[in-house]
């Protein structure tokens, strides 16, 4: 789909047992399609006890909304360009839903993947997408005869490309093997970078959150980086990683990631799993919370159930509040350390307010060094957070501390 071009939409989806968030997935589907330049020109939801299998809502519902939008000059067309569900749907409910209305129809899953699609900038970003990509379309396309128009052509597929899988479809399951392998190869680079990082014993931070909690603007601040950021949804698909030195000379990395949103489509949390998986051996996470946002709560618990997917959910956690500025009602209290963060704020404030709440999950240490052992003093500051050292009269120095976790010291020195 070409970016100057405007396209008019719908959404409906169905409200299964009336969920409490289906306003704030639908609110959320609005600003994903606007993304992708459509213009979303109404919005229908139907409540209902389960999902239709062969339509996704009643057939009755369906035509209903599509009568709303025959062109008044022409009955045989429609004013509107696509139907979008707000749910990830077969092949079978998508060629039913658009029998009815005669416009392309797309799913939540492949709005994601198209934004997705446009936002990769790396090799393995652009990678990760197209083997997501592919592996929704493999169930769709197996055995069914399904045009590719019946999935929305250039949506959610602008990576693959519509007429390659169309004409020579039986070679996709061959790209799935060949873009697996060269991911399991950058896997394997990233797993022995991670491998020296260890033996080095740098304390690694990574930042997770919700899709436009303002991740990257706190990754520049704290980092002094000029990493991409905008407001809008996954703008940082790519992770960075920065030095990161604290006012006391404490030293660590930090790292970006992929941003987390309601339903993140299966494939693309398996996909992206060893990018975010750079996450997974990290000493902290730093879960960024908009606290801006009137559904800030549900993206916290979202983001923390994706962690437990992960099996990240026992990394130590800070929370930062995020935008406090624009909006300072919506507060709840977290499990874990946490502040409020405003854009007024110094890089220099915001990094000692964040040690401070890292000790609070830090196991407390005393040591003693030779003096003769100034290079042991030096890791020591690099790597632990030194709170106090005094020099006996035998030239011990007595040094008092936080490290990350037990046994860190012994690692840094060797010992």
């Amino acid at each position: 789909m070409n970016k100057e071009e405007n396209f008019k939409g719908i959404i409906i989806s169905a409200n299964v047992r009336k969920s409490e968030h289906v306003d704030d997935q639908v609110d959320e589907l609005v600003q994903l399609a606007a993304s992708i330049n459509i213009d979303v020109i109404g919005v229908h939801v139907q409540n209902m006890h389960e999902i239709n299998a062969k339509s996704y809502v009643g057939t009755g519902f369906l035509d209903e909304v599509a009568e709303l939008y025959f062109d008044e000059e022409n009955e045989d067309e429609s004013s509107i360009d696509y139907v979008i569900v707000n749910d990830e749907i077969s092949a079978s409910q998508n060629r039913n839903i658009e029998n009815r209305f005669d416009v392309k129809v797309i799913d939540r899953t492949q709005v994601i993947l198209d934004i997705f699609s446009q936002r990769a900038q790396s090799k393995v970003g652009q990678l990760q997408v197209e083997l997501a990509q592919l592996e929704y379309l493999v169930p769709r396309l197996k055995g069914q005869g399904i045009n590719l128009s019946r999935l929305g052509a250039g949506i959610g597929t602008r990576g693959p490309g519509e007429s390659k899988l169309e004409t020579d479809r039986r070679h996709i399951n061959t790209r799935i093997k060949e873009i697996r392998a060269q991911l399991k190869v950058i896997e394997d680079h990233r797993e022995r970078y991670r491998a020296r990082r260890t033996i080095t014993d740098v304390v690694k931070l990574s930042l997770v959150g919700y899709t436009n909690a303002g991740k990257s603007t706190l990754f520049n601040l704290l980092a002094k980086s000029e990493t991409y950021e905008k407001d809008e949804l996954f703008a940082t698909l790519d992770p960075k990683t920065q030095q990161l030195v604290f006012p006391n000379g404490f030293q660590a990395i930090i790292s970006d990631t992929v941003g987390f949103i309601q339903n993140l489509p299966t494939t693309l949390i398996e996909s992206f799993k060893s990018t975010l998986e750079e996450a997974k051996d990290s000493e902290f996470l730093i879960h960024v919370v908009d606290n801006s946002a009137p559904n800030s709560y549900h993206h916290y618990e979202t983001v923390g159930a994706l962690l437990k997917q992960l099996n990240m959910q026992d990394i130590p956690q800070i929370v930062l509040f995020n935008k406090a500025d624009i909006d300072d009602t919506h507060h709840f209290i977290p499990d874990y350390p946490h502040m409020y963060v405003h854009k007024n704020m110094s890089g220099h404030d915001v990094r000692e307010a964040l040690l401070s709440l890292m000790i609070k999950q830090m196991k407390k240490y005393e040591f003693v060094l030779n003096v003769q052992e100034q290079d042991h003093l030096y890791r020591l500051k690099r790597h632990t957070v030194v709170m106090e050292q005094e020099l006996d009269d035998d030239g011990n120095y007595h040094i008092k501390g936080y490290e990350p976790h037990g046994n860190w010291i012994n690692r840094i020195l060797n010992r």
